[in-house]
């Protein structure tokens, strides 16, 4: 979530008038933590807030404000501080109240993923361990039991700084503190203690013991125990000895492994008796110094019969009678009852060691019993089929079935947008309770439609058209357009309307504003209108206001000349100027009578000889025929510019037609 982003439903921006929300900076199995700041004291602060959808578990509820309750009691360096808590007033999209509680906001990273990026070296894993020391010192000089601690519970500053957070299951050390709550076993198994797999009473050992766990994986990289299971891995916390250290990494030096062996001890009267006692045998490993039992603090021995037992392994000499005369022992006068008393002694290691049997068989029982109910509780549960469902739907449908829910978008074909398309882990799949599941939601079709309606739009405004349909513009050319003015959309290419992937590029072809001229020679004025008219070229105007010309190149009342010529171009609103035809003038009458050269008979010699002899024979040509023979015969040796026809001469104007 960005600082732009919707909050959850109930989840005001500003809270209390003074924390102002402004990123989710992490998600844990109840609450939500996000950065904060605070308007009063000018400082970061991370706001703690119960998820909706665990709020109605008065169980959880009451976990959250234990863990306020006790953090707020500790005041220490190496532990996470609680600033204020308080509740969030239900509202109408949710009808429970939200604890909420603000904390110390730590940058650098848990202990965990320090872990994963490995070379810890043991001078750094013993500072650790100290400063997780010092912190848990604190909390049981106060009485209070973290019992849950592990790498993801510590965080390791920027400046180096140890932190200890998530008092979450932490209770005081009284009675109530056990391993169950409601039969759900309270911890981590890779790191809780084997009274806490029992479901025995805890106590500051315990928390001991789990902070040997961490060591051990700062050490080796791999917590002591592991398994398929939870189950499994408490099995091995009850009745196996873990690896030592040494064996584990080549490289640790064994002075380490003793130490280990100690805190890891199945009774808890063999561990460390303080987290500083741990710490302290660690320094002392690291600059040399083994660790040696100290045998003064052994457990005393308690025999539960008379006699002499070897226990020098155990460290210590059992008491045995004084040796003198009277003891019934050493008097051989009182041999049957040396020989009563080892009978006796005999039934009553039988008896005790049957006890003992049957002791550990009900012990048994009852850990199976537990593990056995600790499997139902964590009993895989089958991803139920969100498809098509609303995010609100399927969120609710998968945290019903105790699952953790985390949204990613994708795009689907055949799923509309903001509908669920799948979940990874799959439906139907089997996956262990409180599991993270991806719900996927369709961001909608991978293709887009070009917009329909960028037709005579401007190239600024087919950007923007683009831009908000996922797509990007190309090239971008120019064309000669009858209807579309200039700088518009004439086309696009791809063509308007059609799909295309998200993110493609679409050339536009914007109009030139010009038109090209078509050819109108050889039509008369109604066919050169209807020919604009099929070409769209409505806007065009003739000017047919020259005189006709004299040309039978093309009939009379037919455009001759046209200006411009075909092919060349105009503006949309432009004029074209015609020249009509008109038919070559007709010979006169006394022309036509005078016979020609050709149809007359041969001349006789004498006439061709002299032919001014008669002069009466060939009449001359009067003014009016010589006037009427010139308009006729000039302009048929004439072309025009463009088709070879006659220029136009002063003569009657034709009308002006304009279309």
């Amino acid at each position: 979530m960005s600082e732009v982003d919707a909050l959850p439903p109930g989840l005001p921006r500003l809270i209390n008038e003074r924390y102002e929300i402004e990123s989710l900076i992490g998600r844990g199995g109840m609450a939500d933590v996000y950065l904060a700041t605070d308007h009063v004291l000018s400082r970061k602060v991370a706001v703690k807030v119960l998820r909706p959808d665990t709020a109605s578990n008065p169980m959880v509820v009451n976990r959250f404000r234990r863990e306020a309750k006790a953090v707020a009691a500790l005041g220490h360096p190496n532990i996470v501080a609680v600033y204020d808590t308080g509740e969030l007033p239900a509202t109408d999209q949710q009808r429970e109240r939200l604890p909420f509680m603000v904390m110390e906001y730590v940058t650098g990273k848990t202990l965990k993923q320090v872990i994963a990026q490995g070379g810890i070296q043991p001078e750094f894993a013993v500072r650790i361990t100290r400063g997780v020391a010092e912190a848990l010192g604190h909390s049981h000089a106060n009485n209070v039991v973290h019992r849950d601690v592990k790498p993801a519970n510590v965080m390791v500053s920027d400046a180096g700084h140890v932190k200890l957070m998530d008092f979450g299951i932490a209770r005081a050390t009284d009675n109530s503190a056990t391993m169950t709550q409601t039969a759900a076993v309270v911890g981590t198994a890779q790191y809780f203690s084997p009274e806490q797999a029992r479901g025995e009473q805890v106590d500051f050992r315990s928390d001991i013991y789990s902070t040997g766990c961490l060591f051990y994986e700062l050490m080796t990289g791999r917590p002591p125990f592991t398994g398929d299971s939870p189950v499994s891995v408490a099995y091995q916390h009850v009745g196996e000895i873990a690896t030592a250290p040494s064996d584990v990494n080549q490289d640790l030096d064994p002075i380490y492994d003793p130490i280990v062996a100690k805190v890891l001890a199945k009774d808890r009267a063999d561990r460390f008796q303080s987290v500083d006692a741990f710490a302290t045998a660690l320094e002392n490993a690291l600059h040399g110094i083994e660790f040696h039992e100290d045998q003064a603090q052994a457990t005393p021995y308690t025999l539960p019969i008379y006699g002499i037992h070897d226990n020098t392994e155990a460290g210590f000499a059992a008491a045995s009678a004084p040796m003198t005369n009277e003891h019934p022992v050493f008097t051989s006068e009182h041999e049957p009852v040396q020989t009563t008393r080892h009978k006796s002694n005999r039934a009553l290691i039988i008896l005790l060691s049957l006890i003992a049997l049957l002791a550990v068989a009900v012990a048994s029982f009852l850990v199976v019993r537990s593990i056995q109910a600790d499997q139902e509780k964590n009993a895989p549960v089958a991803v139920p089929d969100v498809k098509n469902m609303s995010e609100d739907d399927a969120s609710s449908l998968l945290r019903d079935a105790t699952f953790n829910v985390k949204v990613e978008h994708e795009f689907d074909e055949d799923v509309d947008t903001n509908k669920a398309t799948r979940t990874d882990p799959t439906s139907g799949t089997e996956v262990a309770k409180e599991s993270t599941i991806t719900l996927y939601l369709s961001k909608g079709s991978e293709q887009r439609e070009i917009p329909d309606n960028l037709a005579n739009q401007s190239e600024a405004t087919a950007r923007d058209a683009l831009s908000e349909a996922g797509l990007e513009v190309g090239k971008i050319t120019r064309e000669n357009s009858a209807t579309v003015d200039t700088d518009r959309i004439i086309e696009t290419n791809p063509e308007l309307g059609s799909k295309v992937k998200a993110g493609s590029k679409v050339d536009l072809i914007l109009s030139t504003g010009q038109v090209e001229v078509p050819d109108l020679v050889g039509m008369t004025l109604d066919e050169a209108e209807r020919e604009l008219d099929d070409k769209g070229l409505v806007e065009l105007s003739i000017d047919s206001s020259a005189p006709a010309v004299e040309t039978d190149e093309v009939s009379p009342d037919e455009i001759a000349i046209q200006t411009p010529d075909e092919s060349a171009t105009i503006d949309q609103s432009g004029s074209i100027s015609v020249i009509l035809a008109k038919a070559p003038a007709e010979p006169s009458p006394s022309e036509s009578e005078t016979p020609s050269p050709s149809d007359s008979e041969e001349p006789s010699e004498s006439d061709s000889e002299d032919p001014s002899e008669d002069p009466t024979e060939t009449p001359s040509e009067t003014p009016s025929e010589s006037a009427s023979e010139s308009p006729s015969d000039s302009p048929k040796s004439t072309k025009g510019p463009k088709q070879g026809k006659p220029l136009p001469s002063p003569g009657k104007p034709g009308e002006g037609n304009r279309f």
